[in-house]
């Protein structure tokens, strides 16, 4: 895209060039031309929660623990097909901090299951894979043992969310956010998930509630098993997508805060994706099925 002076602003005897409005980039178009495709993206997600502090650790002087907070990172691939997402293989690793950690062991070790499955789900990485209308785990938290194990039916996007809450290669989700959105023009460089730099991208941005995209997105709603808590439907989010020039999204970001009465006091989820890249993703041997731990998936705290 090249801007074009079309017209001119007169400042006394100086005529200013202005340059074109660039042309509106369909983001909706894009992605069903990229469902007709088959086509595979990589994934580059990070996560900042405002969990609970520990009352613990927050007695501990600063210099001792720091106040850094967990970040769970995703990475991985995804192919789309008709309707979205068909598989997904996804790797998701939590990092802990030392004085949390602590604490979550000696919970652990006096029978805290939820506190016993942090502590596994920070031992490791862990993945999800969902093909063949199945979902397939591996990791310490879903059971003892190396190797995959099932967890029953699932969509094909399942193992791709649970933090990020926008799905953006759903159609009726994009439908729903680009009708809504307050700023739809040219966007600033961005970098994909393979830190490459975008120099021209498109930004869709705007503000909805949890309760909207509850009724608009399909794929919000398997990802709560079709419940969403009231109160949490009361709230307020800020949501991007951006793409590039033919439309591809590179990267999703939600923000959101809460008032008082909620557990989670508010997150940013940031993911970007890589376009032009291969991804196999079959169905893995697997060793018996596995158990669905206690987790700190963003997406719980909806339900």
């Amino acid at each position: 895209m090249r801007w074009r002076a079309t017209s001119a602003i007169v400042l006394g005897l100086t005529a200013l060039p202005v340059p074109a409005q660039a042309a509106a980039v369909d983001v909706v178009a894009a992605v069903k031309r990229l469902q007709g495709q088959g086509a595979a993206v990589k994934v580059h997600q990070r996560t900042d929660a405002a969990w609970p502090a520990d009352p613990r650790v927050e007695a501990l002087p600063t210099r001792e623990c720091g106040r850094r907070a967990d970040a769970p990172v995703v990475t991985g691939v995804a192919r789309l097909g008709r309707g979205g997402v068909v598989a997904a293989d996804m790797k998701r690793q939590v990092i802990i901090q030392e004085c949390p950690l602590r604490f979550l062991k000696e919970d652990a070790a006096g029978g805290d299951r939820r506190a016993a499955d942090q502590v596994k789900v920070a031992s490791a990485v862990h993945r999800a894979r969902t093909v063949g209308g199945r979902l397939y785990v591996s990791g310490p938290a879903y059971g003892s043992g190396a190797g995959w194990r099932t967890l029953g039916g699932a969509p094909g996007g399942a193992a791709l969310y649970g933090d990020q809450i926008i799905d953006p290669f759903d159609v009726g989700t994009l439908k729903f956010l680009v009708s809504t959105a307050t700023i739809n023009r040219a966007g600033s460089p961005l970098y994909d998930a393979d830190g490459r730099r975008v120099g021209k991208t498109w930004a869709y941005r705007g503000t909805t509630t949890f309760a909207a995209l509850f009724r608009a997105s399909k794929p919000f709603r398997d990802m709560l098993g079709g419940r969403l808590d009231p109160q949490a439907g009361k709230i307020s989010f800020m949501w991007g997508v951006h793409t590039d020039l033919t439309g591809r999204p590179i990267t999703v970001i939600t923000v959101w805060r809460t008032g008082e009465g909620h557990r989670l006091r508010g997150a940013t989820a940031a993911t970007r994706y890589s376009w032009g890249v291969k991804a196999s993703i079959p169905a893995p041997a697997t060793v018996g099925p596995g158990r669905d731990p206690y987790s700190d998936d963003l997406v719980d705290a909806y339900k």
